[in-house]
Order: C-alpha cells, then structure tokens, then sequence
C-alpha cells in the first residue's frame, strides 16, 4: 500500500542540500504556523490539480497532491520545501519571525521540460533585511530544485512570469514592497528580468510602483498586442499600472529603457467617512463584455471592491464599487456558473468565510453571497479540482491553519466546504505537519 511521505529540501544562497531545513529553536521552537497564499495546478504531472501552499512566518512551501476526485493528500504527505534560509539568520530578535513570510507564487513552465516551475516571494522588512524572490525548477513527483535568487531592497511582495516582449520566452517580474517607513524605500518598485531561455534571466529593469507594492497582474490594457502591468497599492488609495512599450522594453538595460514605460495611476474614489482603501489586489479581466480589460481591485480599507471599466487604449473609467465583505483581501476570478463570463470570490483575513459575486454579464453583480471557510482566509485560487468540468475554490486559511474546498456545481451554487488541517509546528527545529 502506498504511504504518503514527506520531502524536504532547504533552498538557500549557493547549491541545493538535500538536509532537513532546520529552525533557530531558541526562536521558533513550538510556534506553528499556517497556509497564507495557494497555488492549484498539477504540479506532479499526473493530469490531476495539487494545492500548493506557502505558509506564513514559516518560508515553507508544502504541496499537497490531488486525486482526482477533488481531494487531496493526507495532511502527512506531499512535499514541504524550505524557502525561509533560517540557516543564515541568527538573530534572535522576535521582530524577525515575519522574515521568511512567503507572500505571493506564481507558476509556469520556464524552461520547456512541461512541467511547472514557480517563483517565490520570500521575506524581507527593509533595505537593511531584504527580501528574496526564488525561481525554482519544477522536478518530478511535484519536487522543486532552486534555479535562482535575487535580493529585493524591502519586502518581496508580487512575483510573476509573463512572456512582456512576445519573443517566446517566459520574462520574470517581482516587487519590492517600498512601505515609506525608517529604513525601508519611500515607494516601491517593479523589477522586469527580460527571459533568455532555459530558466535563465538578465539585469533587472526597475520601474516606480507606488506606495507599499504588493501583488502583480498583467494582461494588454491597450490593445497594442504587449502585456501591460498593474500593482496594488496597500497602503495607499490606488492601483499602479505600467504600460509597456512591447519589443523596446528590454531593447537595452539603462536608464532610458525606462523612460520607454508609460507608468500610471487608478485612483479609487474616496469613501466620506472611511480610511484609506488599502488596495491589497488588483486583477484584470474583460468583466463587462465590450472586448477591452478591465481591473478589478480588493480594497482592505473599507471592505469593498472596486471595478474601473476599461477603454481598451490604457484609460479607464471611473471605478464603480461594490461591498465586499468584512477586510476582504484577495481576489479569485473564473467562470462560476457556466454562463460564460467572469465572476468574483474573495477571502477576508480576520474572517471564517468566502465571498462570491456572479457576474451579470454586463459588468455589474449580483449580491454578495457569503460561503464558508476556515478562520483568516487569504490566499485563494480557483480550478477544476475534481475534474467534473465546474471551477472549484481553494483558500488557504492562516489563522487556523487549515485550507478549505469548496467545490463547484457548475451553476454559481457549490457542494458544503471541505476544511483540512494544514498547519505546521517546529518541533525540534524543524517544521511537521500539526493539527490541534
């Protein structure tokens, strides 16, 4: 009989060990720590989606393997892979426990092997304590072997492939987060590493992206056959947005290449009475079907959801805004019930559920219907987990270290919620599956 088993690599500076990752004890001995953002594809190659989890405080990965049938491994199994490079880090200042946070991933296949390969936005606080984004090759049995690393000067927030220049080669994009505060950058930057093939990428571009960067979506606002950029702004009333000059934005690496970007801002219309919006996600989507992209945000601030319509020449209207929900986070985009466009779910991180929005087909939605979740919902994809043709939901809940299913029928209405332990404790300094 098979036994699920547990992998563990430790992605550091250098070449790749194949020991356990082990956590400084005097620190983090006892602490356990949950799913924060989630990725579900099929990263094993078996034609079925895996989950693939990054935990909070942690810099663990852990990948838990899909059946098919809309399951997914025993908590003991799968493969956890240590991104967080505690074996560098001795101090012992508790501030430091946020260092290796794994804050966004993105997937795809970057060296033409058909399998998936990721990128990791680990840690960081400062310009003092950097971030790292890790590139890392997708191997067999949903295994990942570190290509990469790049030091990012604050919090390494965004991370994402993209293909900017249409030359056939996946480019790497990544944010430094720039929160404004002592000793981190006023503002945040957009790092653009062009593709050259086999895993492998050049010198960064460096492009203003606002106050505190988070996230990154990219899709062509102006119709001119590039992808373009947005970023969310968190601590901010806005979303930043690059406009790419297509073939010349990496036609040299100097400081006129990026004189060549056009970079914008989307201001969401205030709220009398409410703080600042706090943009934590900004997605792009054709939502009301004339054909040009629209962005769609998650403003932590004051629990709502703004759409700026797009005019397909990198203009938009002005945003129309919907409540979302209690500090919702995240967003998730998909065809839910069948009719052919885009509908809406987001998590909200202090609460025990997730929201759904159906499309009307015109841009406008219906009303919100809450489903439920485990505690402190965050991270959230959506796939066909089951196989059965209908996009399921995944979050990952950090507050009781859990992810939740919730698996679609097809017409905008899901089966009850599936929550499953996922939580990991150091115990004699390294990292193992707990449940209370």
């Amino acid at each position: 009989m098979w036994r699920p088993h547990v992998a563990m690599l430790v992605l550091t500076v250098g070449l790749l060990s194949a020991e356990e990752p082990v956590v400084e004890r005097p620190r983090l001995e006892g602490y356990v720590g949950g799913p924060y953002k989630l990725l579900v594809r099929d990263f094993t190659g078996d034609g079925h989606a895996d989950v693939l989890a990054g935990y909070r405080n942690l810099g663990v990965l852990q990948l838990a393997v899909g059946d098919g049938r809309g399951g997914v491994s025993d908590r003991s199994g799968g493969v956890l892979t240590d991104l967080s490079g505690r074996e560098r880090d001795r101090s012992t200042d508790s501030t430091c426990w946020s260092e290796p946070h794994v804050h966004n991933l993105h997937a795809a296949d970057i060296n033409g092997d058909r399998r998936l390969d990721i990128v990791v936005g680990v840690g960081g606080l400062s310009t003092v304590k950097t971030g790292r984004v890790v590139v890392a090759l997708g191997e067999a049995g949903g295994r990942f072997r570190k290509l990469v690393e790049y030091q990012v000067p604050s919090e390494a927030k965004g991370v994402r492939f993209e293909d900017l220049d249409r030359d056939g080669r996946l480019d790497l994009l990544y944010t430094a987060r720039g929160s404004g505060y002592k000793h981190d950058l006023t503002v945040g930057e957009l790092h653009i590493r062009r593709g050259l093939g086999r895993g492998r990428f050049g010198t960064a571009i460096v492009l203003p992206a606002g106050r505190s960067a988070y996230a990154i979506d990219t899709g062509d606002l102006d119709e001119d056959g590039f992808p373009d950029v947005v970023i969310p702004n968190e601590h901010d009333d806005r979303v930043t947005f690059c406009l790419s000059p297509g073939k010349e934005c990496f036609s040299a690496v100097t400081k006129e290449t990026t004189r060549r970007w056009v970079v914008k801002v989307l201001p969401a219309t205030p709220i009398p009475g409410k703080r600042s919006h706090a943009v934590n996600d900004a997605r792009i989507a054709d939502f009301n079907g004339d054909g040009h992209l629209d962005v769609v945000t998650a403003n932590l601030g004051t629990s709502t959801i703004s759409i700026f319509a797009g005019r397909g020449d990198g203009t938009f209207k002005k945003d129309r805004q919907m409540e979302a929900g209690k500090n919702g986070a995240f967003l998730g985009l998909g065809d839910l019930d069948g009719d052919k466009d885009i509908d809406l779910a987001i998590t909200h991180w202090t609460e025990a559920f997730v929201s759904v929005f159906l499309n009307r087909g015109d841009g406008t939605f219906s009303r919100r219907v809450d489903l439920p979740s485990g505690l402190g919902s965050y991270g959230l994809d959506i796939a066909d987990l089951d196989r059965d043709g209908h996009l399921d939901l995944v979050s990952a809940n950090y507050r009781d270290n859990s992810i939740s299913i919730l698996r679609g029928r097809g017409d905008g209405t899901f089966r009850p919620t599936v929550t499953l332990p996922r939580g990991l404790r150091v115990t004699g300094g390294r990292p193992v599956p707990f449940s209370p």
